[in-house]
């Protein structure tokens, strides 16, 4: 038996220096809010402070963008637009994460829509860790399903197949993976159950694109909205959860379609992300609520319930936080949430109360992003913040304000910040940027 414990014991430490390494490489940026669907990750060593000078600038590719990028298999994905006049088109661009070299670019027309083409490019890209495969969404209703090498695998024309409806504002909903299923909402108007127009959820298989089911959870549309639901188990069911262009939230089983429960929030339709942590649901809205005069709320709802579940299942909610653009985030029990006039929130996601606020600048559409220790958030008027946030204050660590090549003018940012692989990837109108240390 003591022969065989030198022998063990080599084997065991063999075993620790081969699989560490894969215990600790953490988790591609698969979606927008990355791999927990709610703005964090679990990246360590990562970049406080970067200068356009370049100062921690890995690679910066020239690239219009609106969106946030997508990271998967040391590729990163985003969508964007290109092109003048009559030369206008969108856009999905793959760049190699290491050195930015471009490793495919497909380009698409722009039909069927009132969008002006500066609102192009608004939805974002989803990566399917199972399989590889990148989903877009374009404003002209197109819906395509390329493999990482940009082959389109299957595509969808969701205006001449099933009414979808584009509003003159841009916004257009991004996909989201549900197990086998690839999950896009819209207003649409079709033929016979669907001839009234409504908010509706199309689940597509997302290896063929065949569709699985049609869910209409609300009731009549009070916008064209972007809110993108998430992916969540609650009590052992699997839900998908999302605000709806009826002003409510609302729960649909992921198998079918059916609606579980819903939230009357808002008496406009509902543009932000919720998060999900265990059983409870936090969601945002900047309109007039549907039972005060009061101007946007952040809510937690209890998410255990069924039905109309408005006057039960409220947890705790905080009036006149006009949040209608920017989706939270959520970390070690603390909520931040960032208002439409840039000022960053922390709530006590148990209570509601309120540990600090931040102003990052004037104009807040671009969500926050919790790693490392640090917030990494974008304002619209050009600015990149690192934060570093406290007990009872919040600290800047850097900030980056990035102006046009032809004029002292800022960029616009609408996108949030990407983090894998121990970087950061964002877009502006002008650039893609990968930051890091060197």
């Amino acid at each position: 038996m003591h022969y065989f414990k030198p022998i063990i014991n080599r084997i065991f430490i063999f075993l620790l220096l081969v699989f560490t390494p894969m215990i600790a490489y953490a988790d591609d940026w698969s979606s927008w809010r990355g791999p927990n669907q709610n703005g964090t990750s679990a990246e360590t060593g990562l970049v406080s402070t970067w200068s356009l000078e370049g100062e921690n600038i890995l690679w910066q590719e020239d690239f219009i963008g609106r969106s946030t990028p997508v990271v998967l298999n040391d590729r990163v994905y985003v969508v964007g637009r290109i092109g003048k006049d009559i030369t206008e088109q969108e856009r999905i661009a793959c760049f190699d994460t290491k050195t930015g070299d471009m490793l495919w670019d497909h380009k698409f027309n722009v039909f069927h829509t009132t969008i002006t083409f500066n609102r192009v490019g608004w939805t974002n890209p989803t990566g399917d860790p199972e399989t590889g495969n990148v989903y877009v969404h374009g404003v002209q209703g197109l819906f395509f399903c390329f493999n990482k090498d940009g082959d389109i695998l299957w595509s969808r024309s969701l205006t001449e197949e099933y009414g979808r409806i584009s509003g003159y504002g841009g916004r257009v909903h991004t996909p989201i993976i549900a197990g086998n299923l690839v999950v896009i909402s819209y207003l649409n108007v079709s033929w016979g159950a669907q001839a009234i127009p409504r908010h509706r959820y199309y689940a597509f298989d997302k290896h063929n694109g065949e569709l699985v089911w049609v869910s209409t959870p609300g009731g009549r549309p009070l916008d064209t909205t972007y809110s993108t639901p998430v992916v969540a188990t609650i009590n052992g069911q699997k839900l998908i959860i999302g605000g709806n262009a009826d002003g409510s939230i609302y729960a649909m089983k992921q198998t079918t379609g059916e609606m579980v429960w819903g939230f009357k929030l808002s008496k406009r339709g509902i543009n932000t992300s919720v998060i999900v942590e265990g059983t409870k649901v936090y969601a945002t809205h900047s309109e007039e609520n549907i039972d005060t005069t009061k101007m946007g709320r952040v809510v937690c709802i209890d998410a255990t319930g069924n039905g109309d579940v408005t006057n039960t299942h409220e947890l705790w909610r905080k009036d006149a936080v006009g949040i209608g653009y920017s989706s939270p985030t959520l970390k070690d029990g603390r909520l931040y949430v960032v208002d439409n006039s840039a000022n960053l929130h922390c709530f006590n996601a148990d209570t509601g109360a309120l540990f600090w606020q931040h102003s990052i600048g004037t104009v807040g559409r671009g969500s926050p992003v919790w790693a490392d220790g640090m917030i990494f958030v974008t304002e619209v008027n050009g600015k990149f913040h690192i934060l570093k946030p406290g007990e009872d204050r919040c600290e800047s660590l850097n900030v980056q304000e990035i102006t046009r090549d032809e004029d002292d003018h800022y960029v616009e940012i609408f996108g949030s910040p990407a983090i894998a692989d121990g970087r950061i990837f964002f877009t502006t109108e002008e650039r893609i940027y990968c930051i890091g240390r060197n």
